[in-house]
């Protein structure tokens, strides 16, 4: 049977891996962008010393490189990530790598972690919730998880930059009437006007957007504001911290 070259797979995975761009990888191992473009496509082929060298910059063996992993239950595990992740979007490839590197970043700390099933939740440019989103099992510190919510998602996409990031999961309270109806002004939350749905800040006449590029939006009393929920925590990959 033919072994499968897994080069252009796995010089891709490793660079996204380590935050670098093309320019950066290149500038690293003094080629061009153009030949790490051309690797990771499989256009062309690196010679064997640059296989060594591109290997020695990720701290892998050469044969992981060439061959990605088959030796090993765990590299069995590797492998299947990286097939799987090379189908998703960018956005889910970035929560894919953000929740390795806070697991791996866990895994020498004695959290506990919970395992959560959230939404994830695709917001358009202007904050619009879309209905069309995805469900997933994701862990994070138990001392992250609010005693009180009613429904936990996770961001897709920098729509809410710099507010609210990629991969960041809000805790909302769908069920209070009492926090739903005295719903403070700067307080984010779930909100539908005859427009649709959105994830803002109440500010009392008016509903801030998250990202300073679009418009907030006004309402009158015909457009219907009603409140959905209220967030009540926010977890951010970047530092377990509250917002």
């Amino acid at each position: 049977m033919k072994t499968k070259i897994m080069f252009p797979t796995m010089v891709n995975y490793y660079r996204k891996l380590n935050n670098l761009t093309m320019e950066e990888l290149a500038e690293k191992v003094n080629k061009s962008k153009s030949t790490i473009s051309k690797w990771e496509s499989g256009q062309r082929s690196p010679k064997i010393y640059e296989i060594e060298e591109i290997a020695q910059l990720f701290d892998v063996e050469p044969r992981i490189m060439m061959f990605g992993f088959k030796d090993n239950t765990n590299d069995k595990y590797i492998s299947k990530t990286v097939e799987t992740m090379e189908k998703l979007n960018d956005n889910r490839k970035k929560i894919v790598l953000n929740t390795a590197e806070d697991l791996l970043q866990l895994q020498s700390k004695s959290y506990k972690l919970d395992t959560l099933s959230v939404r994830g939740v695709e917001a358009s440019k202007n904050g619009l919730w879309h209905e069309d989103n995805i469900s997933m099992d994701i862990m994070i510190p138990h001392e992250m998880v609010p005693a009180n919510y009613d429904e936990s998602v996770i961001i897709l996409g920098d729509a809410m930059h710099p507010h609210l990031h990629n991969g960041d999961i809000l805790f909302i309270k769908t069920n209070d009437k009492i926090a739903i109806e005295n719903i403070e002004k700067g307080q984010l939350g779930l909100f539908t006007t005859k427009k649709g749905k959105y994830i803002r800040k109440y500010q009392g006449h008016y509903l801030e957007s998250l990202n300073p590029k679009f418009e907030h939006i006004f309402f009158k009393d015909d457009d219907k504001l009603k409140t959905l929920g209220v967030v009540v925590k926010t977890y951010s990959k970047q530092n377990y911290a509250t917002k």
